[in-house]
């Protein structure tokens, strides 16, 4: 629940959650829901799990980097009345310098096959995707085997195999070179995203090249910086990358409340290189498949 990254800014490791504790035992003596069962989603365009939060239904986008959390709207958390725990806050560090502070809350949520899962859920002032209700990370989801369907089987399929640290977070390491990058995936979004460390590392070594003007890109939360658009030769897993960007030192941008945003001094631990495919890397890929108990996440790709 304490590694950062920023979810449409290329860290392809989990959003830091901070609880902000009066009572820190409360979540010392929370344990996770025993997994069960599998479940496959489609991702069209975005995997979307449907289940009920004191009994309403809700639309949930499934992200993989938030590990086992959940985010709702906020008008989606007063329609379903969900209460938030009593002097408990919750904090999102986006990047080394931007979080997004909420409240916190741990409903009960049954899903379409009947499993039941609690997760902790922030609910901030501002929406978390305009896709669905909330997000949920698939660590928050009671299966064994979570499959998200990007496309039909295509011909001679190979299937990528990667060793998970946490079962809760599809984030993965990967080897380019003499670079040892961490490898998230957001299907959510065309364009694969490198993070700030990488792109320095990868534009000194000239193995990326800027393509364009800088672009302002969505991050999370209403959130926005500027992007570099780069070209790249290099395969990730054997995949293209297609259209990538570099996050740049911008600041994040365009909280639509002000007291949202709160700046704070740079880490003095760099956020470690990292790169996250978007849909056109994995354009060639027909599923994302994790196995929690194996603590494997499978790719299987065109060969």
């Amino acid at each position: 629940m304490s590694l950062e990254t920023a979810m449409f800014g290329g860290d392809p490791q989990r959003m830091r959650w901070v609880f902000l504790y009066f009572l820190a035992v409360l979540a010392a003596a929370v344990t996770p829901a025993m997994a069960q069962t599998s479940i496959t989603l489609a991702a069209d365009p975005v995997p979307i799990v449907a289940a009920r939060i004191n009994g309403r239904p809700v639309r949930l986008e499934v992200v993989f980097i938030i590990g086992d959390m959940l985010a709702l709207n906020p008008a989606v958390a007063e329609r379903l009345g969900v209460r938030r725990v009593p002097v408990i806050g919750v904090k999102l560090l986006v990047d080394d310098s931007t979080s997004v502070r909420g409240r916190l809350a741990r409903p009960r949520l049954v899903f379409e096959d009947g499993s039941a899962a609690r997760a902790f859920a922030g609910i901030f002032p501002v929406p978390v995707t305009d896709r669905a209700d909330g997000i949920i990370g698939p660590g928050a989801l009671p299966h064994d085997v979570i499959t998200i369907v990007l496309g039909p089987d295509l011909p001679g399929a190979r299937e990528i195999v990667l060793p998970l640290a946490d079962p809760d977070l599809w984030a993965a390491r990967t080897q380019v070179g003499q670079f040892s990058l961490g490898l998230g995936f957001n299907v959510s979004r065309a364009a694969s995203v490198f993070n700030r460390t990488a792109a320095s590392a990868l534009d000194g070594a000239g193995l990326i090249v800027a393509d364009g003007e800088l672009t302002s890109e969505p991050v999370i939360l209403g959130l926005t910086t500027m992007m570099q658009p780069v070209r790249t030769a290099l395969m990730i897993e054997g995949l293209a990358l297609g259209p990538a960007f570099a996050r740049t030192r911008a600041p994040l941008l365009g909280a639509y409340e002000e007291d949202a945003i709160v700046v704070e001094a740079q880490s003095g631990n760099p956020t470690p290189p990292g790169v996250s495919l978007g849909r056109e890397a994995l354009s060639v890929c027909s599923s994302i498949s994790v196995n929690r108990r194996t603590r494997q996440l499978t790719l299987r790709c065109a060969g």
